[in-house]
């Protein structure tokens, strides 16, 4: 890989791994809506004491909110779905592109092997690591 190309990689590793954190925040708000969410459902039933079972009053009506807490428990459930398998798929995405590059990396030599180490130091310090995850052990 010359190194506009390994630039361009690791341009593209950078903008997928904020993709993805971006993404594992969002599941972490709507997990706590969720729970919020279901913590109302439990609140609204009537508990059977000594047992573990719960009921909507003898009538079968409902509170006036829980509908809706339904509704917005299933909306919320599928959002939170639909990000975690797009988070799983990015996840794979960005291992595969870090392996490619570390080879990459791993395998040029003399200056080639410099100007990508200081690519590499360029992008990968956004990060808050101090050094980076493509160096060779024995530097």
């Amino acid at each position: 890989m010359n190194l506009t190309e390994f630039e361009r990689s690791l341009s593209d590793f950078c903008t997928g791994y904020e993709t993805y954190t971006k993404l594992m925040s969002d599941i972490k708000r709507l997990d706590n809506l969720i729970q919020a969410n279901e913590k109302q459902l439990n609140d609204s039933l009537i508990k059977i004491p000594f047992t573990h079972l719960c009921f909507v009053d003898g009538l079968g009506i409902f509170k006036h909110q829980t509908p809706t807490l339904l509704k917005q428990n299933r909306q919320l459930i599928i959002k939170y779905n639909r990000k975690l398998i797009k988070a799983k798929k990015l996840s794979n995405s960005l291992h595969e592109q870090l392996e490619i590059i570390r080879n990459d990396y791993l395998t040029s030599n003399g200056e080639e092997s410099e100007a990508k180490d200081k690519l590499a130091n360029k992008y990968l310090k956004q990060f808050g690591q101090i050094g980076h995850p493509l160096k060779r052990k024995d530097k």
